[in-house]
């Protein structure tokens, strides 16, 4: 509570009310990566990196504003992705919270894609999907309410 009342001015810590741009993010329905996480995520980089392993890292909440609500972003988001951005085998960044879903690749060539929630599908239809991996590519296979997107990378 003491990071939210920083950051944001508002009494009611869930409305991102007179937030502007990604400051939006700092809200009580989000969250953030702890020191201990931050640390954890490096080492398992670093590793990735010197096996030569390409990674997705998988969250709840979405890590590069182009691919989400700026209010539904991690509020450490810039952080983790420093340390992503070290390496050059995140090839993926998969997400939920923000449910209208979204897709973006940031300046370093990484695929962000926030998957649709499944709560919002008019009766009769859905949302999931499955992914195949290939070596130069992701191929998210969507069904009604999630859409096919593919992600290209250099293997």
């Amino acid at each position: 509570m003491k990071f939210l009342e920083e950051k944001n001015p508002n009494s009611d810590k869930n409305s991102p009310d007179g937030l502007v741009g990604v400051d939006r993010r700092f809200v009580m329905f989000n969250g953030g990566v702890g020191k201990e996480q931050l640390s954890w995520l490096n080492d398992v980089l670093q590793d990735a990196s010197a096996r030569r392993q390409n990674v997705i890292l998988c969250s709840h909440l979405p890590m590069d504003p182009g691919s989400a609500s700026f209010a539904a972003l991690m509020w450490n988001y810039d952080e983790v992705m420093a340390i992503v951005r070290q390496y050059k085998c995140v090839k993926a960044c998969f997400a939920g919270h923000d449910h209208k879903g979204g897709h973006s690749v940031d300046s370093h060539g990484v695929h962000h894609r926030t998957l649709e929630a499944a709560l919002e599908c008019p009766p009769g239809t859905s949302a999931f999907g499955h992914i195949e991996v290939y070596p130069d590519k992701l191929l998210l296979v969507g069904s009604d309410k999630m859409a096919d997107t593919e992600m290209c990378f250099e293997p």
